[in-house]
């Protein structure tokens, strides 16, 4: 078929275009990233522990601005359908899926997101404490702990599981780098002693 030809101003307007998105990647982004595309990072504990110190250290820096103190919001990385883009492998056959810079946000200040904004903190906080001690949880066992630390933040599964999510969003590591995985009904970890009863 026809082959299009770009012209140079056109072309340089693109980049233009490009180059200021990138630019504002690093003012929205929690860690200043410039990748256009979005991917989960798997981390070691130590490393998922000094992201939550980043966030953590960077909100406390907003909130005790001199010049203009402010709750700042959590900038999330969208994860509707229609912010994944799709990546061919360069050196395979094989394709990734990836989330776009489609930001969605989570604010203290807003009715509606005021408890969301505190499970993600205490969510952080309580992978932290995990990643901390060396153990991992069930999406159910983090459930439960948070259910007696927090009812009122945490009345039900799946309050925890969008939680995850978000902190999946803000923090850019899987949900295994949290300390978190999932399990199926039944399913049994650690040492066991079986006792069988003849009759």
């Amino acid at each position: 078929g026809p082959t299009a030809i770009s012209s140079p101003r056109g072309r340089k307007c693109g980049a233009v275009r490009m180059a200021q998105a990138e630019a504002d990647v690093p003012a929205t982004s929690l860690f200043g990233a410039d990748r256009r595309l979005c991917s989960a990072d798997v981390l070691s504990p130590l490393e998922v522990r000094a992201r939550i110190e980043v966030a953590v250290l960077n909100f406390l820096a907003t909130l005790s601005s001199p010049s203009s103190p402010a709750i700042p919001v959590l900038p999330l990385i969208s994860r509707k359908s229609t912010n994944c883009s799709l990546r061919s492998g360069l050196l395979s056959d094989v394709s990734s899926v990836y989330l776009s810079y489609a930001f969605c946000k989570r604010s203290l200040m807003r009715e509606n997101d005021a408890k969301a904004f505190v499970r993600v903190w205490k969510v952080m906080e309580m992978c932290y404490k995990i990643l901390g001690e060396g153990k991992l949880v069930t999406q159910r066992e983090l459930f439960y702990k948070l259910l007696s630390d927090s009812p009122k933040y945490f009345s039900c599964q799946r309050h925890v599981n969008q939680t995850i999510q978000d902190v999946v969003s803000l923090l850019r590591c899987t949900r295994q780098s949290l300390g978190i995985m999932a399990s199926s009904r039944g399913a049994l970890i650690g040492r066991l002693v079986l006792h069988v009863c003849v009759c």
